[in-house]
C-alpha cells in the first residue's frame, strides 16, 4: 500500500507552514509514524478554486500513471471532506467494478443515480479514463458546481470502448447519503463515513421555530459567512446566496452564521453505541471547536 499526501498551496509560506504541521504530527501524535511510513510522497500543489481536489489528485495520477499501468494497481481517490469510523476493505477487491464507492445516491431509475466523489477506488483502466477526462473537460468547467456535475454525477467517463462497471457498498437508503434521514439508516449499518459539513447544526433557536411562522432568513444569516464556508457556493451573488438558503440551504445543514456549531445529538448517540469511538467523537469535537473560532474570527474581519 502506498499513499500520496496531496495539499493546496497559495504562497511559498503556505508550503512551509505545512511542512511545519506535518512534522509537529509525525512528532506528538500517538502512533503517527505508522501511518506516515505508508506515505510515499507529498506534494504541493498550487490552490485551484474551480477544479478542487480533481486538480490535486491529476498530480498524483501523473507522476504514478506508469507505475499503476504496469502493476494494475487499484487506486483510492480520496479528499478531506470526512472522517472513517473503521477501515473499508470493502473498496479494494477488482471484483467490485472499475469504480466502487460507498453508497448509491439515488434508486437504480433516476438518472442522476451516482457514487459520491470524495472517496472511491479505480482500476487502473478507470484512471486512465479519468485522467483522459480530466483534460477533455478542464477547460469547460466554470466552478465548482460545474465540476460535481462532470465529475461526480456523470459517469460517463468509467465506460471505454468495451464498457465499465460501477458499484456501491451500500445501497440506496431512500434519500441522499448526506441527508440525515439516509445517515440515520446508514449509520447503524456500519457506514463508515461522517461528512465534516453534515454532523453538525448551528445551535439557532430559529432551526426549531415553525416555518409558517418564523422569518424567511435567520436574524444571524450572514452571506459572506455562507458563500466562504460552502465553496460550491462561492460563485454566488449575496442575492442569490440569501435565496439559496431559504430554498434549499436551510435543510442541508450548512454553515450560515456566526452562531455556534454542535455535534448532532442522534449522531453522537449512535457514535457510543457502536463502542471504541471516543477517538471519532474527540476528532469532531476538536474539528468543531477549531471551525467555530474561525467563523468567529471570519465575522469579525467581515
Amino acid at each position: 500500500l502506498k499513499a500520496v499526501l496531496l495539499f493546496s498551496i497559495d504562497t511559498q509560506s503556505t508550503q512551509s507552514d505545512v511542512q511545519t504541521m506535518i512534522t509537529k504530527w509525525r512528532q506528538q501524535m500517538p502512533n503517527a509514524h505508522l501511518a506516515y511510513n505508508i506515505i510515499s510522497q507529498i506534494i504541493f500543489v498550487p490552490n485551484d478554486p474551480t477544479m478542487v481536489d480533481a486538480s490535486k489528485w491529476i498530480v498524483a495520477i501523473e507522476k504514478l500513471l506508469p507505475e499503476i499501468q504496469s502493476t494494475n494497481a487499484r487506486v483510492m481517490l480520496i479528499n478531506d471532506s470526512f472522517v472513517l469510523t473503521r477501515n473499508v476493505p470493502e473498496l479494494w477487491p477488482d471484483d467490485c467494478g472499475d469504480v466502487c464507492g460507498l453508497v448509491w445516491t439515488a434508486p437504480e431509475d433516476d438518472e442522476s443515480r451516482h457514487i459520491q466523489s470524495y472517496i472511491r477506488t479505480l482500476s487502473s483502466c478507470a484512471v486512465e479514463r479519468y485522467r483522459n477526462f480530466y483534460y477533455e473537460k478542464k477547460s469547460d468547467i466554470r466552478n465548482v458546481h460545474e465540476l460535481i456535475v462532470e465529475f461526480e454525477l456523470n459517469l460517463s467517463w468509467v465506460g471505454g470502448e468495451r464498457g465499465g462497471s460501477v458499484s456501491a457498498i451500500y445501497d440506496y437508503a431512500g434519500a441522499h447519503p448526506d441527508d440525515e434521514p439516509a445517515q440515520k439508516v446508514l449509520v447503524p449499518q456500519g457506514y463508515p463515513a461522517i461528512k465534516l459539513k453534515k454532523f453538525f447544526v448551528t445551535d439557532d433557536p430559529w432551526l426549531s421555530e415553525p416555518e409558517t411562522t418564523r422569518s424567511k432568513l435567520p436574524p444571524s444569516f450572514s452571506a459572506t459567512i455562507y458563500k466562504g464556508m460552502n465553496h460550491d457556493l462561492n460563485y454566488l451573488s449575496d442575492e442569490d446566496a440569501e435565496r439559496h438558503f431559504a430554498e434549499d440551504g436551510k435543510n442541508e445543514d450548512r454553515i450560515y452564521s456566526s452562531l455556534p456549531l454542535v455535534i448532532k445529538s442522534w449522531l453522537r448517540e449512535e457514535l457510543i453505541k457502536m463502542g471504541g469511538e471516543e477517538s471519532t467523537i474527540a476528532i469532531l469535537e476538536a474539528y468543531l471547536a477549531a471551525l467555530n473560532r474561525g467563523i468567529v474570527n471570519a465575522s469579525i474581519e467581515k
